[in-house]
Formats: structure tokens, sequence, C-alpha cells
């Protein structure tokens, strides 16, 4: 549990380190989002939850919230993500949930990245017991060397 919660630390710190806040919005839900380099995560936090740590390999974060609860609730969401390059190639996304003692819930995936490559990310999220479905399009640029 310790792990999953210094996880949690890393990617909040990372999030405000790389990029502004990064989310949309559509009625009470919130999606945010973020990338890294896995080499962003201590080699203990990477072990635990089985994320291989190398400059070759990016790492995207997820989560869903609640805004209509006080505070916002994170909740459980269909999530599926699409990645390609500027070849339109298709880069596998590996991701999984995770839960922290109820409180937090979010979704890591981890894709293989190249020097000065830019990858085309597609996430849509549908958060459990709702028709809602947030969408978000982006792109970013990783430098490896």
């Amino acid at each position: 549990m310790k792990n999953a919660y210094t996880l949690l630390g890393i990617l909040l710190l990372t999030s405000q380190i790389s990029f502004a806040e990064q989310k949309v919005t559509s009625g009470q839900y919130e999606l945010h989002y973020n990338t890294f380099p896995s080499t962003f995560l201590s080699k203990e936090v990477a072990s635990a939850n089985q994320i291989q740590r190398s400059k070759n390999r990016g790492v995207i974060s997820i989560s869903v919230l609640d805004t209509s609860q006080d505070p916002s609730l994170a909740v459980e969401a269909e999530v599926t993500i699409s990645a390609k390059n500027l070849l339109n190639q298709k880069k596998e996304v590996k991701f999984f949930k995770i839960v922290e003692a109820n409180e937090a819930i979010y979704y890591l995936g981890t894709y293989a990245l190249n020097d000065q490559e830019d990858i085309n990310f597609s996430i849509e999220a549908k958060p459990q017991g709702s028709e809602t479905v947030l969408k978000v399009k982006f792109n970013r640029e990783f430098f490896t060397d």
C-alpha cells in the first residue's frame, strides 16, 4: 500500500513538473491525464507496480473524478487508449487499474518510445454507471537521449 501512495505522489509531482494541469470535463466528470518517461519513477515504485524503467518506455496516467461529490471522488471507468506515431503506426499501450484503499483509482499504461518521437494519444473514458463519455486527443514529443 505504501508503494501505491508513493506512486500517486510521484504521478502528481510529475504532472506538475511536466505540464500544466491536463483535464477535460463533461457534466459532473473530469478526466485527468498525463504522460512521462518511465525513468521518472523510482526503482522501488516501478518494481512494485511491475513497470519497466527505461529511457525507451513511457507512462500514461489517467484518472476520472466525479465532481458532484465534495470533495471530488475518484470513480472507476471503462477506459480505452490508442496511440500512434506520426507515421500512423500503432503504439501498443499496456494499461492496468490501480485502486488504493477505495480512495484513489487510476489507470496506468506503458508504451515504447523513440528519441524525438511524436505520439498522438486518444483516450475515452466512460464512468461506471454513467452514459457520459469523456474524450481527449493530444500529442507529445519525447526525447530519450
